[in-house]
């Protein structure tokens, strides 16, 4: 049995990972800020999904603290743990840059090293973000080859310091892993479209929110034009890739991007999961550019939630999946229709838009 550390595990690609991982038959140890009380909730949630629990441990740490945070005793727990998948971030929008930095950079870097002088470690599996998959992007920020030498703190005001802390910290983590001799794979996740056969799509996601308000009618237009989308996949997807992309050498030194290459654009989106609701579709689509000037008001987007940040997600450029897609076949997986997995999470959605919308999540 190979034994698993994962962060993040409380998050919403974590839980389903830590599934997987234990339906595949790995042990699996959790990195939880609080385990008495989150470990619990955890392990009912898994049950209710069917999962064994029965080889699930977890230990107390805090990706902002030296070390994740991890005491002695914590790592002698850890001391059979060969494979360690980081999907534990800072997020939210306009944070300080120093609170998501101690996570999202320094935090990831530390892990990194403490389990490359620990562990005997045979992966590690880091989860960044699609933007990091488009050379002409990062290019126009300043990021070249290894990510040396960048202005981070231009990258920062330019970008919001969420999705900079995602890019400095992934360049920081494949530097670390290729000094220490660390056997690295990346996963790219593209925008989480929801789960194909649950529906889940917690308040936290910036996809839930969009179907919230298209629910609620507070939806009459969209962002897009100009060959603009947001690249969107399913999670049960994205966790099943992951949980067996450790059982894989030839992944090793690989990045891969789980993302639908077909995902249209958002007004397409929105009229399917509209159409499944029973409710009134956007009329109308806003061209990128003139919401990205929009968005340079301070006022208007303090009171619509409007940022460049935001917007940045919005991609023209083609979804280069083929590499992740081959491996897929390999492992015995099929993505599902985005048809389907929007229509499940438009459902989903419709039967929770009761609920408080969520803030920034550490997971």
């Amino acid at each position: 049995m190979t034994r698993v550390l994962v962060t993040g595990a409380s998050g919403y690609i974590g839980r389903y990972l830590v599934k997987e991982l234990l339906d595949k038959g790995d042990g699996v140890t959790v990195l939880l800020r609080r385990p008495a009380a989150q470990l619990p909730v955890l392990q009912d949630w898994l049950r209710g999904q069917g999962a064994d629990i029965s080889a699930l441990q977890a230990v107390a740490g805090d990706l902002a603290r030296p070390e994740a945070g991890i005491d002695a005793d914590g790592w002698r727990a850890l001391a059979a743990v060969t494979v360690v998948y980081h999907s534990g971030a800072l997020f939210g929008w306009n944070l300080p840059e120093a609170q998501v930095r101690a996570v999202n950079v320094t935090g990831a870097t530390g892990l990194l090293e403490a389990a490359a002088s620990r562990l005997a470690l045979h992966r590690f599996v880091q989860v960044s973000g699609y933007m990091l998959t488009f050379p002409g992007h990062l290019a126009s920020l300043g990021i070249h080859g290894d990510g040396g030498g960048v202005d981070w703190p231009a990258v920062y005001r330019r970008t919001g310091s969420y999705e900079a802390s995602k890019l400095e910290g992934h360049f920081a983590v494949k530097r670390a892993a290729a000094r220490l001799g660390v056997p690295l794979t990346v996963i790219h996740p593209a925008t989480l479209a929801g789960h194909a056969g649950t529906g889940e799509l917690p308040d936290t996601q910036e996809m839930a929110r969009s179907l919230d308000d298209l629910l609620a009618g507070r939806l009459p237009a969209v962002p897009g034009g100009g060959g603009y989308r947001l690249p969107l996949v399913s999670l049960d997807y994205l966790a099943a890739f992951m949980a067996r992309v450790a059982d894989y050498p030839e992944a090793v030194g690989r990045e891969y991007l789980l993302a639908d290459p077909a995902t249209p654009d958002l007004k397409t989106v929105m009229t399917a999961c509209a159409r499944e609701a029973g409710v009134k579709p956007p009329r109308l689509t806003v061209p990128v550019p003139v919401l990205r000037r929009l968005a340079g008001c301070s006022w208007l987007s303090d009171r619509t939630g409007l940022t460049r940040e935001k917007l940045d997600f919005l991609r023209r450029e083609p979804l280069l999946t083929g590499e992740t897609e081959q491996l897929g076949r390999r492992m015995g997986l099929t993505p599902p229709p985005l048809a389907t997995v929007l229509a499940a999470a438009s459902r989903y959605r419709l039967q929770q838009r009761l609920r408080p919308a969520g803030g920034a999540d550490r997971v």
